[in-house]
């Protein structure tokens, strides 16, 4: 600025001139500057609709959007801890997400129908889902019904399902034992830890003496905790296994599949438990059923699915675990990683040519066409428009209403119809949701879900392929030899991927994984010498109590399918997330940013009100821009200047006080400049507040 006065001989002579210019070369620059992350922000909006399976909205009557409002608001029973409602009462019917006693008798293992060829059982690879839970998220972004977080009976979760947790042993005796070669054995624990989500409750009120929680789920469960209903259904899943699995002479009943000798993967009436007539060794007889490398137990790092195997075991090796006595404590290891990075679902952090494929199926012609113009979609968003006041079907709905129904929580009156039959509000929306969310499991040959479960299926065929190709792959580099049963404890997102990787019959991508579901892979030893068989080895494969081999293409309608059908279903896949398979295809470059912006204005644009959208960005932005413009300018024009000497010190002050715009030249009135300068301020010192001289 210094320069623009010295060299220029005319100078804008009203601060408003000033002002006005400097205002709109701003006001361009910073409209350009602040237009670009609106529209970003916009691109990240529209892409997000695109990416994601549904809109999230907000209900005409919007649910309270802080957590510690809501918690304060909700007022709880003064027992902290109330006893579980086990039973299903509520309801005449019940759907079979929710698992019920009823439903869970029906998914016995079936024994082996075929009695033409000698087989004998040598693995079980089970995966499960967790049983029933909590919701997994709070408000806000838990979004159901109008209403869901401000009721007592839908908003507030109590748990009397508890952790208990075990240090290791701290006595020098127990941690000094060793092993015949020496090794120290691992430590035992001393006592347990009992675990309660009661930190946060306060104490009595005064307005009635009732309770409150600071928890999000406004009571003493944390989110997505099983539940004692989940407790009992993982229970039966054990019990479950062990008729198959467990022959135990005379309590063993002639239903179960263990009745048959050939099912017997441990035949509790002999000492000698090794597999008969196998080349290789599988588990070790000499350790517990329950130990390593006889169980390999593999959970992701969360509350349900880890409690849910742990369930599953007990009701599997129960009298086994109690007979250990009081002098021993019966551990069993578990392997878990760290969530973020776990591969039980799949994981587009981790892999982020995951989510692209995840992406791409929401994108695509397919899809679109099927969320806007099917009379599944146009049905459901009018019911959910027209009788429960929501703009569009919230992304939780199923959760919503699964965790409701399938605790005797209360639906609203729209949804609260369902029957069985298909007809009802609740299975409309139910089916809707369960489409939209599945969607890209299958769509292009299961891409999505190849590669997000390539590293679990890589789990899952180490064990077995060490058993059925012994020769190409030797025992682990554990040194381990493969287990004889290995347990998958996950979520419905790992088994309905899996099973969509299997083949276009093996499952429909319109049934959701109900609580506690159960997957079987069992590996049979072919005995005799069979044409259908020639690998020697045959799998069965066994989905909530329903065999499904022969919907696996290339097994025709056999029960049991030789296992080189398998292996070569999913090695073709089943692999590390690597740096070639995860790198996503969108080059990250300018021209790809910008084209990538260009493609979500055109869609934001083609959408319904998407050009008022895009108009009131713009307008907002421009006047964003100059209201920000003027105070900053306002401001650097009030700033107090040092100028290098008096003579331009003169110049300046004579031509913002001249009038007559007269040339200034020779002497300087110097009286003229004192009386215009700020008080306190003396010329000999050069310096002057301009904004008081002008």
């Amino acid at each position: 600025c210094q320069n623009d006065v010295r060299d220029n001989s005319t100078f804008f002579h009203h601060e408003s001139e000033l002002m006005l210019s400097l205002t709109l070369i701003y006001t361009i620059s910073a409209t350009m500057m602040l237009l670009q992350p609106l529209l970003l922000l916009g691109s990240l909006l529209s892409h997000s609709q695109a990416a994601r399976p549904l809109i999230l909205s907000t209900p005409q009557h919007a649910v309270a959007s802080d957590t510690n409002a809501i918690s304060q608001s909700i007022k709880l029973d003064p027992d902290p801890f109330p006893e579980e409602d086990k039973t299903y009462t509520k309801y005449e019917y019940y759907p079979p997400y929710c698992s019920t006693p009823q439903e869970m008798e029906k998914r016995a293992i079936p024994p082996l129908s075929y009695t033409n060829i000698q087989t004998q059982l040598v693995h079980v690879t089970a995966l499960i889902r967790h049983g029933s839970r909590t919701p997994f998220s709070g408000a806000p972004s838990y979004k159901c019904w109008n209403g869901y977080w401000e009721s007592l009976d839908t908003g507030v979760w109590n748990c009397d399902l508890l952790t208990y947790m075990s240090p290791p042993a701290t006595t020098k005796e127990k941690g000094k034992e060793v092993d015949e070669h020496g090794n120290l054995l691992d430590e035992e624990p001393d006592f347990l830890f009992e675990k309660r989500y009661d930190a946060l409750l306060s104490k009595q009120t005064t307005d009635g003496g009732l309770m409150e929680s600071g928890n999000i789920l406004n009571g003493t469960c944390q989110m997505g905790q099983l539940l004692a209903r989940g407790y009992e259904q993982e229970l039966s899943n054990g019990k479950h296994l062990r008729q198959a699995y467990f022959y135990d002479g005379d309590k063993t009943a002639d239903e179960h599949a263990a009745a048959d000798p050939r099912m017997r993967l441990w035949d509790l009436t002999k000492d000698d438990n090794s597999i008969p007539s196998h080349a290789s060794t599988i588990g070790d007889p000499t350790k517990e059923m329950f130990q390593e490398p006889n169980l390999k137990y593999r959970a992701d790092d969360e509350q349900r699915t880890l409690m849910s195997g742990q369930v599953l075991l007990r009701g599997l090796f129960g009298p086994e675990l109690a007979a250990t006595g009081d002098d021993e404590t019966a551990v069993i290891k578990l392997h878990t990683a760290d969530y973020t990075v776990d591969v039980l679902t799949p994981n587009g952090k981790v892999c982020p040519r995951v989510e692209e494929l995840r992406n791409e199926a929401y994108e695509s012609d397919e899809y679109k066409s099927w969320v806007q113009s099917s009379i599944e979609a146009k049905t459901t968003k009018s019911l959910m428009k027209d009788e429960m006041g929501i703009d569009e079907v919230p992304e939780v709905i199923l959760d919503c209403m699964m965790t409701t129904i399938c605790t005797d929580r209360n639906l609203p009156d729209a949804l609260n119809d369902y029957d069985g039959t298909g007809g009802g509000n609740f299975e409309v929306v139910a089916d809707f949701a369960v489409n939209n969310f599945t969607f890209p499991y299958k769509y292009n040959g299961g891409a999505y879900s190849k590669l997000g479960m390539g590293p679990l299926w890589l789990e899952i065929m180490s064990n077995i392929l060490q058993i059925v190709d012994a020769n190409h792959h030797p025992t682990s580099s554990s040194g381990m030899p493969p287990p004889k049963l290995a347990l998958f404890s996950g979520h419905d997102t790992t088994l309905m991927p899996i099973l969509a990787t299997l083949g276009e019959q093996v499952w429909s991508g319109k049934d959701w994984s109900p609580y506690a579901s159960m997957l079987q892979i069992e590996i049979h030893e072919v005995l005799d010498t069979d044409e259908r068989y020639p690998s020697g080895y045959a799998f069965r494969l066994i989905y909530n109590g329903n065999v499904l081999t022969s919907k696996m293409d290339e097994c025709s309608a056999a029960e049991l399918c030789d296992v080189q059908v398998l292996v070569k279903q999913v090695m073709s896949f089943a692999s590390e997330y690597e740096d070639v398979n995860c790198a996503t295809k969108v080059k990250s470059t300018r021209e790809s940013k910008m084209g990538e912006m260009k493609d979500v204005t055109v869609n934001l644009l083609s959408t319904p009100g998407g050009a008022l959208t895009m108009l009131a960005l713009v307008v907002f932005s421009m006047a964003l821009g100059s209201v920000a413009t003027y105070f900053i300018m306002r401001r650097r024009l009030r700033r107090e200047y040092k100028y290098a000497d008096t003579l331009t010190l003169a110049e300046l002050s004579m031509s913002a006080l001249d009038d007559d715009e007269n040339d200034i030249s020779g002497d300087v009135d110097r009286s003229r400049i004192e009386s215009a300068v700020s008080s306190g301020i003396g010329l000999d010192e050069n310096t002057i507040d301009e904004n008081s001289l002008i």
